[in-house]
């Protein structure tokens, strides 16, 4: 009999989570910090033009990890309930085998950069002391971010600074490319409404990085999987494949044009948010891409390098209070 009622209790505590409704929207509180973490390995195979090799298609593998920390600052929340966020590097650690050669690139808190490569080497710390603080001033700018509840990215304000360290940067390139990138990086666009357990929302991902009249859009797949007490499980899939006529954006005409003609793009991963305090606490993804195109020097006259390149990661992020 009291198994009975046990299995009873259990069954009913199960369908009431599944009914239950849960809002996921991010909270934001003016003051509040956290560093985010990121880890992962990520390796692949590039077959094409390279700086020392701007004309002739070159191949190599690379097996890599990566961890780059960041402190993100609550600064203030708009009438409209969106968060200004200010992002501050903590530093960058990228190691592992590129070319079957060992390549190590550290950039430390304090913005000191040191990059090897096989036989190629660079260290800040040996340059004249005024351009190692320009180089330091520049990997250590803070840049803000104004987030909606859903998490959608709606302005983006790198530090004025720039134009004095850089003056030839584009800033505005710079606002869409970051911007791009930290949207695609977050941990998952949240729904407008509660939803249950099961139910799925979809958001259309708007993509910067080509050169086009109109942004393209990015199909992301959402799925509250289950309640755990506190913790909402989000899973999240993406794909996207065919043919096309893509023209990266440029830093400037000085650049290589890189065109993509074919390329597809799968992800998934899982998202835990933290209801109490209205935060993705933590994420895993699993990432794979390839594509081919044509990159073409910036001289006059020069005539397009095919390329192929290929890509599988495997990510983790948390927020660490």
């Amino acid at each position: 009999m009291r198994f009975a009622l046990s299995i009873g209790l259990v069954t009913l505590m199960a369908t009431l989570a599944l009914a239950q409704e849960v809002r996921l929207s991010l909270t934001f509180v003016p003051g509040s910090s956290a560093t985010r973490v990121v880890t992962g390995k990520v390796s692949g195979e590039w077959n094409g033009p390279t700086p020392l090799s701007p004309t002739k298609p070159t191949s190599f593998l690379f097996d890599l990890s990566v961890r780059a920390e960041n402190l993100l600052t609550v600064a203030r929340v708009t009438p409209e309930g969106d968060g200004v966020i200010v992002v501050m590097p903590r530093g960058v650690e990228v190691k592992g085998t590129a070319a079957e050669q060992p390549f190590e690139l550290l950039i430390t808190p304090d913005g000191d950069l040191k990059f090897s490569w096989g036989a190629l080497s660079f260290d800040s710390a040996k340059l004249p002391e005024a351009d190692r603080k320009g180089l330091k001033q520049l990997l250590t700018l803070s840049h803000s971010v104004t987030i909606s509840p859903q998490g959608k990215i709606k302005d983006f304000q790198i530090s004025e600074a720039i134009k004095e360290i850089a003056p030839q940067v584009d800033v505005l390139f710079i606002n869409a490319v970051v911007t791009t990138t930290l949207q695609t990086l977050l941990p998952a666009p949240l729904p407008a409404e509660p939803v249950k357990v099961g139910e799925v929302w979809e958001i259309a991902l708007p993509v910067l990085a080509f050169e086009t009249s109109e942004p393209l859009s990015f199909p992301i797949f959402c799925t509250l999987a289950e309640v755990r007490g506190d913790e909402a499980v989000i899973k999240v899939s993406a794909e996207a494949k065919g043919e096309a006529n893509l023209t990266l954006r440029r830093w400037s005409e000085k650049d290589p044009k890189v065109t993509v003609t074919q390329g597809e793009f799968s992800a998934s991963g899982e998202v835990i948010f933290l209801l109490s305090v209205g935060v993705p606490q933590r994420a895993t993804w699993r990432m794979k891409a390839e594509a081919e195109g044509f990159v073409t020097p910036p001289e006059k006259g020069a005539s397009p390098v095919p390329f192929k390149f290929r890509l599988s990661a495997e990510i983790r992020e948390q927020l660490v209070f």
